[in-house]
């Protein structure tokens, strides 16, 4: 069954990993309460792939690709927005950030190209800073795969005007940072962050969303940042589900490699990679394998 729109949330760096506390901060049993209930009572564990509920699906994505190595995000980023083996197209997994044989895939191939040409509205939902901006116009700014695709794609990045006006949502959500870099940010809870996301997606067919500190987390190993993380980013998901009509939209998340479910490591890991839809077709997910299978799967409920 085809959906009207698309609200796709990148989270970085996580994958679905051990029930085990002392080194998943995903099993810990008040981690994420609302998507709990979601999922009849499941928590985002390797072992809950494959249940679904009347509401939500959750699946993990082979993020190896085939190779051997740790993934990475350049690679991953890109073939999740690609459909293409990104990692077995330059020999191996490579990033945080796409190189030039990425670039080039991502300039011609993204799903936001796609969905560009044939007529249906994108968004890139992130708000960046103007310093940010103008490094990024002098040249000397790095981008993620998912923000350099939006940008071949012809997509704005949104900065300080679009987040005050509601148009956009700040990567950290409760847009705290803003107001210490000098900003008149209003403060955010979660939930009013995803609430903001969900109003900016009623105007196109795929809003995506990046999500990028759930990976420096990881790499920090700090349980107790990771546990406040998670609270966050669970109101901040129960505010979508309570701003969006479910029977018209599919809320897409999902991650380009394993690194937050195990702390014991600073490292990325091998964990399949989450994915989890919610509302309209969402047991259509089931059917997907690895990365590469996201930007199809996209296209032809858009289609």
């Amino acid at each position: 069954m085809a959906v009207d729109r698309i609200l796709a949330v990148f989270l970085d760096g996580v994958g679905l990993g051990d029930d085990d506390p002392a080194r998943n901060p995903f099993a810990a049993p008040d981690s994420t309460p609302f998507l709990a209930k979601l999922l009849g009572g499941a928590r985002l564990l390797r072992d809950a792939a494959g249940i679904s509920t009347d509401r939500a699906t959750l699946t993990g994505l082979d993020a190896t690709l085939g190779l051997g190595g740790l993934p990475q995000s350049g690679t991953g980023q890109t073939a999740i927005l690609t459909g293409t083996n990104a990692a077995a197209h330059i020999g191996g997994h490579d990033g945080p950030y796409p190189n030039t044989a990425l670039k080039s895939l991502l300039a011609t191939e993204s799903v936001f190209q796609k969905l560009q040409a044939t007529g249906r509205p994108v968004a890139f939902a992130n708000a960046y800073p103007d310093r940010f901006l103008k490094r990024l116009g002098r040249g000397t700014g790095r981008l993620s795969a998912n923000a350099r695709a939006a940008l071949s794609a012809g997509l704005m990045l949104r900065g300080w005007d679009n987040l005050r006006r509601g148009e956009a949502v700040s990567a950290l959500l409760t847009n705290r940072y803003w107001r210490e870099w000098g900003y008149d940010a209003p403060l955010l809870s979660g939930a009013e962050a995803g609430a903001q996301l969900a109003q900016l997606s009623q105007n196109f067919s795929l809003t995506f969303f990046e999500m990028w500190y759930t990976d420096v987390v990881g790499h920090k190993q700090k349980a107790a940042d990771a546990a406040a993380l998670l609270s966050l980013l669970d109101d901040f998901f129960a505010g979508i589900v309570g701003a969006v009509d479910l029977a018209r939209t599919l809320v897409l998340v999902f991650s380009d490699h394993g690194n937050m479910e195990d702390l014991s490591t600073r490292k990325h890991t091998r964990a399949p990679a989450l994915c989890l839809a919610i509302g309209a077709a969402h047991s259509e997910i089931s059917a997907l394998d690895s990365l590469t299978d996201i930007a199809p799967f996209m296209l032809s409920q858009l289609a």
